[in-house]
């Protein structure tokens, strides 16, 4: 039997690889109407100011392979290449807060309160916690420059960068699994940033082939996914080579770059509601959070109501 994810007790429980992949797709199908509508208000209009950055970019690409065929130099350095790669990277840092808030947000309703969130409640938590997001951004940031400038130190006091290289890719590769559960814990838990830091390296200790691989599979399904969304924009590129009237539109070639934005975020829910499922599996097979709860509420449903074919409480007989 197919579960709704309406309680809390529908999220926590331990679940092996495929049913976690399972539960993804479970859930998406249960929630799509409603999660999709809260996607359409918060994700959908900064994904369409990435898409246009792309469009900018790409016509920018596509018009210059057209000039080289002709003989003409293409411009990669004028003012419109510059405002697209603006417009793309504003856009897909917002697109990609809001998404995370968005798919996060819709979770802790579900786990907090029980009830069908709606855009106003999922607004209600991404507006409480969007400063926890930012302060993991600005956190991770400053790990990343502190590594990275160490890294620069030990290649100017050292010439053996190849072997410095085959320490340091592995070693990223390690980290960037932990991760991935960083933001589902800063979301869905009350600990500050460090702490739902370390809480994320705890997690994923013992599990971590099972997290990457669960990540390389569905990043796998989201990308063939992808390719759907990608197809359009080969017709402009085609239409731009071969002066096709109508295919060599620039205003085409926004519009088709604007449905590939919408989805690559859209799809994206998937990965990050695989990741969600293995936060839960982690921490029901370490702490037994789901189980302790509903040995907790033993008891505490209503007592049943009597009936009979016969006699019921509310009988009177007959006079």
């Amino acid at each position: 039997m197919k579960s709704t994810f309406t309680t809390a007790a529908d999220f926590r429980q331990e679940r092996d690889f495929g049913n976690k992949i399972a539960a993804t797709f479970e859930f998406i199908t249960a929630h799509w109407r409603p999660l999709g509508k809260c996607l359409v208000y918060f994700v959908l209009p900064a994904a369409l100011i990435m898409g246009a950055g792309m469009g900018i970019l790409t016509n920018t690409a596509f018009n210059g392979i057209g000039s080289s065929n002709s003989g003409n130099t293409p411009q990669f350095s004028n003012g419109a290449f510059f405002s697209g790669a603006g417009l793309t990277m504003l856009g897909a840092l917002v697109a990609g807060t809001l998404l995370m808030g968005t798919v996060y947000g819709y979770l802790r309703i579900l786990l907090t309160t029980e009830t069908v969130p709606t855009p106003a409640l999922v607004w209600q938590v991404i507006k409480s916690r969007i400063g926890r997001m930012f302060g993991a951004f600005a956190l991770l940031l400053g790990i990343y420059m502190l590594v990275s400038i160490a890294l620069v130190a030990l290649m100017a006091i050292t010439s053996f960068f190849g072997v410095l290289f085959l320490i340091i890719f592995p070693a990223f590769v390690y980290v960037m699994v932990p991760l991935t559960l960083f933001f589902p814990i800063l979301w869905l838990e009350e600990d500050n940033l460090w702490q739902s830091l370390r809480r994320s390296f705890y997690l994923v200790q013992g599990k971590w082939w099972s997290t990457a691989g669960l990540l390389v599979v569905t990043g796998m399904i989201q990308g063939m996914l992808c390719i759907v969304f990608m197809l359009p924009q080969y017709a402009v590129l085609l239409g731009k080579i071969l002066k096709i009237p109508g295919l060599d539109s620039d205003v085409l070639g926004i519009l088709t770059q604007c449905l590939y934005a919408l989805g690559i975020m859209f799809t994206y829910a998937i990965p990050l509601m695989a990741s969600s499922f293995q936060y839960f599996n982690l921490v029901e097979r370490k702490e037994g959070l789901g189980l302790r709860s509903l040995i907790g509420t033993i008891g505490q449903g209503s007592a049943p109501l009597a009936y009979n074919q016969a006699y019921r409480p509310d009988e009177e007989g007959e006079y």
